[in-house]
């Protein structure tokens, strides 16, 4: 079987078969009446809930998205970094391309952050390819990064769950309590109107933040620390403003007065800047004064927003409660240092999103959703230590030589290791396997087929990615092996295949392609493109494992 031809699916569970919920009374909605049941309801829809409703969609559930701002401001556009494993995410969801067209900073225009005396002044150092920022294929992963603006990229997702039957994206609207009991979730949500309704889910995710009222209605506390130092950020409009150092997604300015970041948002003459250790009160009278120290010289200007803010290492005790699972910010939050705080976000929303469409659609047990914070919470407590280890790190603190700063910095700017090396190894659903040594160098990342890790990505000759080959569901990827007479052989996957039909687990069967490293291992691989087995004999893989029951355990109630 060719990789690259249409894979076979040997569990026939195709997307039109599966159970959606109430599918219907959603559709509904749109035409003026008010559903009294959702399958999912996701409370919040900045970048984490959006990426959980397109993760939904995805799988075929359908689900409520409640957000209070009907509108995405662009006055404070704070994340800019989308990294390759969230561009990863968007190719599955079919929308990557859609966000590289909205950026108003194409990745060919630059892949550099610059440090430099003022943007008037002498360029010290520069960092190329960071944010994993690239022009051309690179075989670890399927997307590169992409510089842009999170208000662009909620706009994007917006606009991609509209367009899908599954999902019911109500603006202006807040949930403002929940209570759960056996038979799902009744969340209390107030409309644009001021009026209070009901509905009852199946499971809720709370996707509404720091400032959101889910963590607090499951009992769920942060724990951790603030940064001492306040932020003062800007966004301004000076169409006459460049530089001569070149293009750069962001610029160091290491010798104003008040050292700090400055950057373009666009094209056309939007820019931001950041001043650590500056606090609102200061900021706002002396905005003018601050843009000037970083330019290194008067620019006119038109001050857009002002944006104070306070570094925070915040974790939750715990993600979840009952049918009520936390994700992104309300579970945790991390200073941007590195750009992983929303991309820490969508990866959490792909990892329940999944299990919970595996549960709906009575493939999984409910107990498949115990492993969400077992496999995000090592994730999470990783990137906010890392994100914090470059606090010590800003404009202000810098030793002015090239040297000094590449080694202090570059941390911050390669971090491939954290954004594609993380593993689920550990978790109950993943193959057992000996302790995986701690990854202290975040900065490199070395391909693994271990259970719990990222599939190791690869290009194929007809210029497609591997992951354009995996199913929605699991996938067995198979080792090309020859016979003696040089003939492919068919490897017998029949047993794992009866498995898998008898619990309804959507299975594809893909072909590696010969040149792929791990020619020798049969793969399989989960809906989030981690593995969760691997064997020298198909027969031996635990697809029953991998979906939260042995082999002998029941069927789950299919719903």
């Amino acid at each position: 079987m060719a990789l690259g031809k249409p894979a076979r699916a040997l569990s026939e569970a195709r997307e039109s078969e599966w159970p959606v919920g109430p599918k219907d009374e959603i559709i509904a909605y749109k035409r003026g009446a008010v559903p009294k049941r959702a399958p999912v309801l996701i409370a919040g829809g900045g970048p984490a809930g959006l990426a959980a409703a397109a993760e939904l969609a995805h799988h075929g559930v359908g689900c409520v998205v409640i957000e209070p701002r009907a509108e995405v401001s662009h006055r404070r556009p704070r994340a800019k970094t989308t990294s390759v494993r969230t561009m990863e995410h968007l190719r599955r969801w079919g929308v990557a391309g859609a966000l590289r067209a909205a950026a108003p900073l194409p990745v060919a225009w630059s892949q550099r952050v610059m440090f430099c005396e003022t943007l008037s002044g002498r360029a010290v150092t520069a960092f190329d390819g960071a944010f994993g920022l690239t022009t051309g294929r690179d075989d670890r992963f399927a997307e590169s990064g992409q510089q842009v603006p999170q208000p662009v990229v909620e706009e994007v997702l917006r606009a991609h769950v509209r367009r899908s039957a599954h999902v019911d994206l109500r603006v202006g609207h807040a949930v403002t309590g929940l209570t759960q009991d056996a038979a799902g979730v009744t969340v209390t949500i107030r409309d644009g109107a001021g009026a209070s309704y009901q509905l009852l889910a199946d499971y809720v995710l709370g996707a509404d933040g720091a400032s959101g009222v889910t963590r607090e209605l499951i009992g769920a506390e942060y724990a951790g620390r603030s940064d001492p130092r306040p932020n003062f950020n800007v966004v301004f409009r000076a169409p006459s403003l460049d530089t001569h150092l070149g293009p750069a997604v962001q610029y160091w300015a290491l010798d104003a007065d008040v050292p700090g970041l400055i950057g373009r948002l666009d094209l056309s003459g939007i820019w931001w800047a950041g001043f650590p250790g500056i606090d609102a009160a200061y900021g706002g009278e002396h905005a003018a004064s601050l843009i000037t120290g970083l330019v290194g010289a008067p620019v006119e200007h038109e001050l857009l927003a002002s944006d104070p803010w306070t570094a925070r290492m915040l974790v939750a005790d715990r993600f979840s409660a009952g049918r009520v699972f936390l994700v992104g910010e309300s579970a945790h939050v991390n200073p941007p240092w590195g750009g992983h705080g929303f991309n820490t976000s969508v990866g959490d929303a792909v990892n329940i999103a999944w299990k919970i469409a595996a549960v709906l659609h009575g493939w999984a047990p409910t107990r498949l959703l115990a492993s969400y914070e077992p496999e995000r919470r090592d994730v999470v407590e990783q990137t906010v230590a890392s994100a914090a280890s470059h606090l010590s790190k800003m404009a202000g603190d810098l030793a002015k030589d090239e040297a000094s700063i590449q080694r202090a910095k570059a941390p911050e700017f390669y971090s491939l290791g954290l954004v594609l090396g993380y593993s689920y190894a550990g978790s109950p659903i993943i193959q057992p396997s000996a302790p995986r040594a701690g990854n202290l160098d975040l900065t490199f990342y070395a391909p693994s087929s271990e259970p719990g890790a990222r599939l190791p990505h690869c290009w194929l000759p007809d210029g497609s990615s591997l992951y354009d080959h995996l199913g929605k569901g699991f996938t067995l990827l198979c080792p090309k092996r020859d016979g003696r007479d040089g003939r492919d052989r068919e490897p017998d996957v029949s047993d794992l295949a009866r498995r898998a039909r008898g619990r309804g687990i959507p299975l594809t069967i893909a072909r590696a392609p010969a040149s792929y490293p791990w020619t020798e291992e049969f793969l399989l691989v989960r809906p989030d493109q981690h593995i969760a087995w691997r064997a020298g004999d198909p027969a031996d893989l635990d697809i029953e494992a991998a979906v939260g029951c042995g082999a002998d355990a029941p069927l789950p109630s299919a719903r």
